[in-house]
């Protein structure tokens, strides 16, 4: 019996251990970021990249429009034959910097910046199939620039919102082009993402899915617990069967 007591209370320990850990870590992720992340002008855009020390890696001109979810950012270089760019999960377009620079001086790349991701608006009210919302905001950007046969370039944790959005606008989207250029994002991380509040902890508080960390270049764009909803939304919309 005495036994049984001490267990009881070894694990009542760990549990008021791990409250006050998620406590800690929700206080920390919930502060508002030093940098402002949701610019609504091109200049602002510019400033907040300078900010955060990110200028010279993203040499581009900065472009908005809106979409059903909220206020998109994305990058529209080059011309020729068009090439869209789709950054990852719990990323941005800064992840197709190099495609930008490399393939905009003979083909057109555009860039945007998912909705809840990067410099694009970050909504307190998330959809309810973040993926089939992301296909979307993306089909009326295509629709706007007035662009066909567009050619995929998909991360591999955006593939689904990239089916989506061929099936969106098979007039607009080659069928048979999704090329893999995304940063490694296997591990326990996405895993833990699916799980009720770990999930909430692990993404939404330390930010693990994103590249490099949540202080990393791709992560400090998501700077907040509310910021990083999206992230876990996305990651919990793919474990869901049929996408």
């Amino acid at each position: 019996m005495r036994g049984l007591g001490i267990a009881a209370a070894a694990l009542l320990g760990v549990a008021l251990l791990a409250y006050a850990f998620g406590l800690g870590v929700y206080a920390v992720a919930s502060t508002r970021p030093a940098v402002p992340t949701q610019p609504r002008l091109p200049e602002e855009a510019d400033a907040v990249l300078g900010r955060l020390g990110l200028r010279d890696d993203y040499p581009f001109r900065h472009r908005f429009l809106l979409t059903p979810h909220g206020r998109m950012h994305f990058v529209d270089e080059g011309r020729g034959p068009v090439i869209l760019c789709l950054h990852g999960n719990a990323s941005w377009s800064l992840e197709c910097a190099q495609i930008l620079q490399k393939r905009s001086v003979a083909e057109r790349v555009i860039a945007p910046d998912l909705i809840g991701f990067g410099l694009s608006e970050k909504p307190e009210s998330l959809p309810s199939d973040p993926i089939e919302a992301h296909a979307q905001d993306l089909a009326v950007l295509l629709e706007i620039l007035g662009v066909r046969d567009v050619q995929l370039m998909v991360a591999g944790t955006s593939a689904p919102i990239g089916v989506a959005l061929v099936r969106l606008a098979p007039d607009r989207v080659r069928t048979s082009v999704l090329e893999d250029h995304s940063l490694d994002q296997s591990g326990l991380a996405p895993k833990l993402a699916r799980a009720p509040l770990v999930g909430e902890l692990v993404v939404q508080g330390l930010g693990a899915l994103s590249p490099g960390g949540p202080r990393g270049a791709l992560g400090r764009l998501q700077g907040s617990w509310d910021e990083r909803a999206s992230s876990l939304a996305l990651a919990r919309a793919q474990a869901t069967p049929g996408n």
